[in-house]
């Protein structure tokens, strides 16, 4: 008997269409998104994380697991930064290999590939990396494609495949409850109604009401059990139709769903009425549409349908009466799972049309997806690294948890200039959500008896850049230069302490500090 052990090269391909989506993790430092430092500290400690120190990310409700798996690069490398870079590199490579090896039993090896790169150059999916930063949503990318796999080889007629099958994706939707447990739950309906969709014609009916109660029953679970608690008025933050498909960037982000994604899938849409006029009319030609189960195909389309109007005011009402609207923190999360639907119908068109899975058109239809990400695979950069975790946390006195990152702090030597003394001091500030209202930032400076110096109070960068105009994940470079005489009053006193905070000038009231009840950050002069 011989044995069929020729290697698939398009999984090489497809890692190497991946190069361009994570080359930007390659660059030196880290990119500014809206969740800053916070992911590379939860790597730094994991009993803490996935919530260190109190800081809820951007996008509430992050899990235990994704902190896990970078665990031991943490240990290896000794940066947090570095960790978090491999961990998104590694989601973004095996979520292509996983629509890859979900689609291709449906669309065959150019149709999955096509899949792969609509899904890996998603505008949602770099901006979910790049400009959010939400690491534990990155994960869930690349699981779900899994998952859908998993379903597929439940539904295939031996026993061996039914069972791993059905174990593997209950195994792994459970994990990605583990990963981002609100989002996740919101998933599983999806996955659901696909493992039925897949398996009306399966004869092992027990196996499939196993699975399905199994994925319901975790559905359950966590839409009760799993709630967020976030101070973001959830119904304000609905989309209006055409920011799905502007290529406008609105607060630092895009909301859109990718026009060549959209443009494909609507493509495969038009193809696939036409392949059924074609076969009610009898005059189907060479180039004419392969078959794909109607079933399928019409579930996607549908799901894109509502998971698009789940994103817009529209159904604001079903949120608030079903009470899911308590596992998100934004409606606009959802995006995420359109990228299924997406992917499937925009690789599909190669199969609807064999003209397409040609070369040089199927490899230039590759080619314009990649083209199309290139806004979106610049980010913001900076080159410092706070280290295993900040100078000092400040929460504001509106807030419920703390909003702004003391990163660093350099305190100068002191000089000693003509008639007066001086030092200077450099901060530097990260916000992880927006502030509400402006404090003002004191330095004081004291002697070794506690005698104070020098003082300054000002809005930071002298009142150029207020806290409350901080984008989330900016890193903000403030610079204080402190002047005190040497007059009879203090000669001979030797500033051995910076003492800083922030407050509010109406009403003198300070942030809170975490960790001091003083609510002040106390720095050493050299």
């Amino acid at each position: 008997m011989q044995l069929h052990t020729r290697f698939d090269l398009n999984w090489i391909l497809i890692l190497l269409l991946a190069v361009f989506a994570v080359a930007p993790l390659t660059y030196p430092g880290f990119f500014e998104a809206s969740s800053g430092f916070l992911p590379a500290f939860n790597a730094a400690h994991l009993s803490e994380a996935p919530n260190w120190a109190g800081i809820a990310g951007m996008v509430r409700g992050e899990g235990f697991l994704p902190y896990v798996l970078v665990w031991p690069l943490y240990r290896l490398t000794g940066s947090g930064v570095v960790a978090v870079k491999w961990g998104y590199g590694l989601a973004f490579v095996l979520g292509a290999l996983g629509i890859y090896a979900w689609t291709r039993r449906w669309l065959g090896a150019r149709g999955g590939v096509l899949s792969a790169t609509i899904y890996t150059y998603l505008p949602w999916h770099l901006s979910t990396v790049y400009v959010r930063g939400a690491y534990a949503e990155a994960w869930l990318w690349a699981l779900w494609p899994w998952i859908l796999w998993a379903i597929d080889h439940s539904a295939e007629r031996t026993l061996r495949s039914m069972v791993g099958g059905g174990i593997a994706s209950l195994a792994l939707a459970a994990a990605t409850l583990w990963v981002q447990p609100g989002l996740a739950t919101l998933a599983l309906p999806l996955l659901i109604g696909y493992g039925i969709i897949v398996s009306i014609r399966r004869s092992w009916h027990w196996l499939a009401l196993v699975e399905t109660a199994g994925l319901l029953a975790l559905f359950f679970l966590f839409a009760i059990g799993t709630k967020v608690e976030t101070q973001v008025p959830f119904g304000e933050h609905f989309l209006h139709p055409f920011q799905l498909l502007s290529a406008a960037w609105e607060s630092g982000q895009s909301y859109q769903l990718g026009v060549a994604a959209v443009g494909l899938s609507i493509v495969a849409v038009a193809l696939y009425v036409g392949k059924r006029d074609m076969r009610q009319g009898g005059s189907e030609t060479s180039s004419s549409p392969a078959t794909i189960r109607p079933l399928a195909f019409w579930f996607w389309v549908s799901s894109l349908l509502v998971l698009v109007l789940l994103c817009l005011p529209i159904l604001a009402w079903l949120w608030q009466f079903t009470g899911l609207d308590d596992l998100l923190t934004y409606p606009w999360q959802l995006l995420s799972l359109s990228a299924l639907p997406l992917a499937f119908l925009a690789g599909s068109v190669i199969r609807l049309d064999r003209r397409l899975s040609d070369l040089p058109a199927w490899a230039g239809v590759v080619a314009l997806v990649v083209l199309a990400s290139y806004p979106y695979l610049a980010p913001r950069y900076t080159q410092m690294d706070p280290g295993p975790e900040p100078v000092a946390l400040f929460q504001p006195v509106e807030a419920g948890t703390p909003q702004i990152l003391l990163l660093d702090a350099k305190v100068g030597q002191p000089l000693e200039l003509e008639d007066t003394q001086a030092l200077t001091l450099t901060l530097t500030w990260q916000a992880v959500e927006p502030v509400a209202q402006d404090y003002t930032a004191f330095v004081h400076v004291l002697a070794a008896d506690g005698t104070k110096v020098a003082q300054r109070d000002t809005w930071p960068c002298d009142g150029e850049c207020p806290i409350s105009s901080w984008q989330p994940g900016e890193v903000i470079v403030d610079n204080y230069e402190l002047n005190w005489g040497q007059d009879a009053e203090v000669s001979g006193a030797q500033p051995t302490q910076l003492v800083l905070g922030l407050y509010l000038v109406e009403s003198g009231d300070r942030a809170l500090v975490v960790g001091r009840e003083d609510r002040t950050v106390f720095l050493n002069v050299p």
